[in-house]
């Protein structure tokens, strides 16, 4: 049985394979995982789970793929994407069925939403009034691009996980 894990244990990537070892006992240690990781050697993945360099993006969406982990890639454009980081939203790890329940509740407010950046943009003006409405409309639609990625992600695990529940 290989040694716990201290050094790395609080780092993202190394949370992802070591949760994704639950399904796949090989990805326990890193050597295991290089084999499912192209192009990544075990040293590499040591050096990227301990914060001695950083993750490309490429192994970042490798990692993802191999740990049936998508909330893995949100996670990294969220924190350390130089480009994501201040426009993509970090996705939630929740069960599929409480995912769909928040969706679905979303919707009434999607909807309104809509219907109101509709109206705004029927007469073909913006009024200041309007105007003051659009933060509130386009948080609506942040939530719903957040929820819709949740329930993507979702998907890809039961589908690379071929299993559910989780």
């Amino acid at each position: 049985m290989p040694n716990q894990v201290t050094k790395a244990a609080g780092n993202r990537y190394c949370q992802a394979r070591l949760k994704a070892a639950r399904y796949n006992e090989k990805l326990l240690t890193r050597a295991g995982a290089a084999e499912y990781l192209p192009g990544v050697t075990e040293d590499s993945l040591k050096k990227y789970e301990l914060e001695i360099n950083k993750v490309p993006n490429t192994v970042v969406a490798l990692m993802a793929d191999a740990y049936a982990d998508p909330e893995l890639r949100s996670w990294y454009c969220a924190n350390e994407c130089p480009l994501g980081k201040d426009r993509v939203t970090e996705i939630s790890d929740m069960p599929p069925e409480r995912t769909t329940i928040r969706m679905q509740n979303h919707m009434d407010a999607l909807q309104d939403a809509l219907r109101e950046f509709a109206g705004m943009l029927e007469d073909g003006v913006i009024t200041a009034e309007e105007l003051e409405r659009l933060p509130q409309i386009e948080k609506n639609f942040q939530d719903t691009r957040q929820h819709i990625d949740e329930i993507l992600a979702a998907i890809e695990k039961i589908k690379n996980r071929k299993s559910y529940p989780e």
